[in-house]
């Protein structure tokens, strides 16, 4: 979310919609806002889509701020480590309560006491607009407009507006995203969204057909948790020739695309933030980073359809394992299992997988499907091996739920599956299925 939160925090009514069915419509649109001065809320519903609604915030016919439903912690956090790195800490997957900051809001706080440049903030709005309007165009022409995009114009009374510091020109955002996009089609990649994670699926294959540096370096950033947007941040280069570079093995269908869900938040008390500023966000929000509406559209943040077990001693909680070498789906399910009561280990290294199971012997394990040197249809074999957790329940962790995946799950022995990105909802499902009342 990068809007200021004068505006993104309120609901407008609709003045009027529209249906566009070429990329060419959506352009003349946006280029309307700007030629009329529209002061407002665009929201654009993509039928059909990942990305489902955008929004784009208008002050007299400039670009204020944007919004999306899919990655908005990601999105930020990349946009901070490229035009701020000093805000953030070197890796975008691990440490996220070491941010500076995580709003528009909190931004204009540094920009006003000096620690962060108006330049900086501006680059940063830029660049986040850039690439949704890129995933909006690549949607559309996905689907190629078979429902068309609808567009939703909500007018704002401009006193309602607190600029903050910077605005954008519109066209020139388009511009670059619509240039970004056209680079990207004639690269092969018009199929490939950036949003997409890199994961190994055939390690053994891979390996014979690299060098073994380039075999460490694909195990080391295909490892299922990071997109390609992110792994282009963290290697400090443009996403279409890292995405280029690993294309083959994609095409030949040893290195697979997962989607992944956001980032995790942390979860602490409002607090001062180094800013100097107190942070008055919702309980268990990143302090508005997300406009309320998106709440339940986005991955990592919890539902509370499912009411979980109070909380129990630790000699008498049940213990559930996960294997997973992801510490961000890791630290999801951690934080979902310890605030239901449960007790938890993570285990990252699958060759030390069944030791570690023998050592603390769970009353349920889930089980990632994809990971590196055994993968979890192996590792559910090798524990159905052992008698102490023949009657053990045993989930797989999957973000390809197809009939393909369960049947061979069940032949492995698993006892159920779990769709990804992990919710406290299917979680806690899972565990009021499999697990007794009390243990």
């Amino acid at each position: 979310m990068l809007a200021p939160s004068s505006v993104s925090s309120n609901t407008f009514p609709i003045t009027k919609k529209e249906i566009v069915f070429t990329t060419e419509e959506l352009l003349k649109h946006i280029q309307d806002c700007a030629r009329e001065q529209f002061t407002g809320q665009l929201d654009v519903n993509i039928a059909s889509s990942q990305l489902r609604q955008c929004s784009l915030y208008f002050s007299l016919g400039s670009l204020i701020g944007c919004a999306s439903e899919v990655h908005p912690i990601r999105r930020w956090y990349r946009q901070l480590s490229i035009h701020c790195p000093k805000l953030t800490i070197n890796a975008p997957t691990e440490g996220l309560d070491k941010a500076e900051c995580w709003d528009y809001d909190s931004l204009a706080t540094l920009v006003r006491q000096g620690k962060v440049l108006l330049g900086e903030m501006a680059a940063i709005l830029e660049s986040y607009s850039t690439e949704l309007l890129f995933d909006i165009i690549q949607s559309g022409e996905e689907l190629r407009y078979r429902s068309g995009l609808q567009l939703i114009y909500r007018q704002i009374p401009q006193d309602a507006i607190d600029l903050g510091w910077v605005t954008s020109r519109a066209d020139q955002v388009w511009q670059h995203a619509i240039n970004t996009w056209q680079e990207w089609q004639k690269a092969g990649l018009a199929d490939i969204s950036p949003n997409l994670a890199p994961t190994i699926l055939y390690a053994e294959k891979l390996r014979q057909q690299t060098s073994p540096p380039a075999y460490r370096n694909l195990t080391t950033l295909a490892d299922g948790t990071q997109t390609l947007r992110d792994l282009a941040v963290k290697l400090k280069q443009n996403a279409l020739p890292l995405t280029q570079s690993i294309l083959p093995y994609i095409r030949n269908g040893l290195i697979g695309l997962i989607e992944v869900g956001d980032l995790s938040k942390p979860i602490q008390s409002p607090e001062k933030n180094r800013g100097g500023e107190r942070q008055t966000g919702r309980e268990g929000d990143v302090h508005s980073i997300l406009p309320s509406s998106s709440h339940p559209f986005t991955p990592g943040l919890r539902s509370a359809t499912l009411t979980p077990r109070p909380p129990l001693s630790s000699s008498s909680a049940a213990l559930i394992a996960y294997i997973d070498d992801s510490r961000i789906d890791s630290q999801t399910m951690n934080d979902i299992l310890s605030q239901a009561g449960y007790r938890f280990i993570n285990i990252q290294d699958s060759v030390q997988a069944l030791v570690q199971l023998l050592e603390n012997k769970p009353d349920l394990i889930f089980l990632d499907l994809v990971m590196p040197i055994a993968n979890g249809y192996e590792i559910c074999a090798q524990i159905r091996r052992v008698s102490l957790f023949e009657s053990t329940p045993v989930i797989i962790l999957t973000s390809n739920d197809g009939i393909v995946d369960r049947v061979r799950a069940r032949m492995v022995g698993s006892s159920g599956f779990l769709a990804k990105p992990i919710t406290e909802q299917k979680v806690l499902s899972v565990l009021q299925r499999y697990l007794p009342k009390t243990k």
